[in-house]
């Protein structure tokens, strides 16, 4: 999501987006006018709220940056585990799932994990019955016959 030159604008900017970091950014600006004009007298320093908001988006920017670290991280280790590649007449051998292309027929044994997006085109199940977990897409954790 983030790369190491866009993280700090594109986080702002999505934080900016939340109503509430756009009030406090809004009264903090009001405050610091009444700060430095003769508009109106306040008893609160805008530093106090400005400090707050400030506080929090970075504890929000650290969540994001670890968050987006972890997911860099799982999918290195996704694309680079193996894949049972299964050229038509020869037989299977491993390949990492990063060098898997388009069309490619992949033998896929029980209980392995594999991306969405592949098509089983048969299954050694009963009656050629294919179940098949999405609990990482949706959280549902019954099988779906495919």
């Amino acid at each position: 999501k983030y790369t190491w030159y866009s993280f700090i604008p594109r986080n702002t900017y999505e934080q900016l987006h939340k109503l509430g970091n756009c009030y406090f950014l809004v009264i903090s600006c009001i405050m610091y006018l009444g700060e430095k004009t003769s508009l109106y007298v306040g008893t609160i320093k805008a530093f106090s709220t400005v400090s707050v908001l400030v506080m929090m988006m970075a504890v929000t920017a650290t969540m994001a940056l670890l968050d987006d670290l972890r997911r860099k991280e799982a999918d290195r280790n996704i694309n680079n585990a193996p894949a049972r590649y299964w050229p038509w007449k020869e037989m299977p051998f491993n390949k990492t799932w990063q060098d898997v292309a388009v069309g490619d027929i992949l033998v896929v044994r029980e209980d392995e994990e594999f991306p969405a997006d592949m098509v089983p085109l048969f299954c050694s199940g009963e009656c050629g019955k294919c179940y098949v977990s999405t609990a990482n897409l949706d959280g549902e954790t019954n099988l779906k016959l495919k």
